[in-house]
């Protein structure tokens, strides 16, 4: 009896320490409490709760008080939001430390990077990513020739404040200086945007998109007191303008647009704000829209709600802001993928974009874009004799030249289409191509692992496209 307890103690013993230990790695280990979640709900693009798991009373799995039956009134239950929120990002502990630790021991952080003008929005830190341009960058005249490097970012953080005849507003890009060497470290450009009222920022925002589209293609947007509630109206007229917007404690709340997607919001409003009834019906409003969405990562992450007695306005970025803008950019890649449509006929479906690898990193690798800009007359050549070979093995064959899985899976998901039975494979190889290339060179590589075939294809006749012969 006496070793038997001795045993069961060693084994209780053993189980604390492995729970200690799993808690402190959750809690310090930045790679694990990401490891953790995407065990608890899949991968965003395929997010479902793991069965075994969702039995254990795991933070990933606190029910949304939105869920509950209460009165459609946040004051009521903020403070249970406030909790639901705490322990619903939980796992972005670790990245906070980081950014904590960073910004008060860094000296100079924006010394080795870019400051930029862009018309009206003046002051953009940009991180120093780069790609190749593309056939299809240098058609919209994005760049002069092929291979030239074009700018892009992960996103652009914007700090929206008050545009007034003081300038005073210019000293926030000293105060936010170490929040920006910590959002560029991890891709993304930084501005501070004075604005007179939402339609001025909208007009910015949308004439900033248009023009540098790579660079502004997700817009990340973070406002306090008067200015929250501009950026509010502006996400009410336009939400299509921002991917995720910040708001601290806003002047005045007002009521969301109806049947729109919203952006990925996030809300921290003071202790005292939530014993007042008015606006906070259009908070919830707001977080219960912005939640309405069949994925989880949408669903559990896109609307959240912090109370807090110690803003720190116009002097850093929050923690808890810092590490959601870093992560809702790594779901949302997963989670909605753009996928580049071609030009002239029907658009690529849902389902072959589905099938695409998400892109984690656009990391600047010009080894694919290398062989392209290479024009050895010898190897296009041997590519034309080889490309014309096989169109001329079995001619009676109906099967058409250059046929692959992703031609096979895109002509069988439109063959409701009469037009495209007028194009070619090989016209078809090369607009789909185009299109990957224009995504990023990331994609090109994934498109090599799931169908080298096609890969094989479109590198020769993309050499072909582009030798000076043709």
């Amino acid at each position: 009896m006496i070793n038997f307890t001795k045993g069961l103690l060693c084994i209780l013993f053993s189980l604390f320490c492995l729970y200690i230990l799993e808690s402190a790695c959750f809690r310090l280990v930045e790679n694990y409490a990401n490891w953790r979640l995407t065990l608890a709900w899949g991968k965003p693009s395929e997010a479902a709760f793991n069965s075994i798991l969702k039995k254990l009373p795991l933070d990933h799995f606190v029910r949304r008080p939105t869920d509950l039956p209460k009165p459609q009134h946040l004051g009521y239950w903020v403070g249970e939001e406030d909790q639901y929120s705490s322990k619903v990002m939980s796992f972005t502990r670790p990245t906070r430390d980081i950014y904590e630790n960073y910004i008060q021991t860094v000296f100079e952080p924006l010394a080795n990077y870019e400051i930029r003008d862009y018309e009206e929005i003046q002051g953009v830190v940009l991180p120093g990513l780069k790609k190749s341009a593309t056939v299809v960058d240098v058609q919209k005249q994005k760049a002069r020739r092929v291979g030239d490097p074009m700018e892009y970012a992960h996103g652009v953080f914007v700090k929206v404040v008050l545009r007034d005849s003081s300038g005073s507003y210019k000293e926030q890009n000293a105060e936010l200086e170490s929040s920006f060497g910590f959002m560029l470290q991890q891709g993304f450009a930084c501005v501070v945007l004075p604005v007179f009222s939402s339609t001025d920022l909208i007009e910015k925002i949308e004439n900033f998109k248009k023009k540098e589209s790579l660079l502004a293609r997700n817009i990340y947007a973070w406002a306090d007191g008067n200015t929250a509630t501009i950026l509010l109206k502006s996400c009410q007229i336009k939400p299509s303008c921002w991917q995720a917007i910040m708001i601290t404690d806003p002047d005045d709340f007002i009521p969301p647009p109806t049947d729109v997607k919203l952006p990925w919001m996030y809300f921290e409003i003071d202790d005292d704000r939530r014993l007042e009834e008015e606006g906070l019906d259009h908070l919830y409003q707001w977080i219960n829209l912005a939640r309405s969405n069949e994925n989880i990562y949408v669903s559990r992450l896109a609307g959240l709600v912090r109370i807090s007695q110690n803003f720190y306005l116009n002097k850093s970025i929050p923690s808890s802001f810092a590490s959601y803008v870093i992560n809702c950019s790594r779901f949302m890649k997963d989670i909605s993928y753009d996928f580049i449509k071609p030009q002239n006929f029907a658009p690529v479906d849902e389902s072959i974009q589905s099938n695409l690898i998400p892109e984690n990193e656009l990391v600047e690798t010009t080894e694919n874009f290398q062989e392209l800009n290479n024009f050895d007359l010898g190897r296009i050549e041997n590519s034309i004799s080889v490309l014309e070979k096989q169109e001329e093995i079995n001619p009676l064959d109906n099967r058409p030249s250059f046929d692959c899985e992703i031609i096979k899976e895109y002509r069988q998901i439109n063959s409701d289409d009469p037009k495209l039975k007028l194009v070619s494979n090989r016209d078809l190889i090369l607009k789909l191509g185009l299109g990957f290339d224009e995504m990023g060179q990331g994609v090109l590589g994934q498109i090599k692992t799931k169908d080298p075939l096609f890969y094989r294809y479109y590198i020769s006749l993309r050499a072909i496209e582009e030798s000076p012969l043709n």
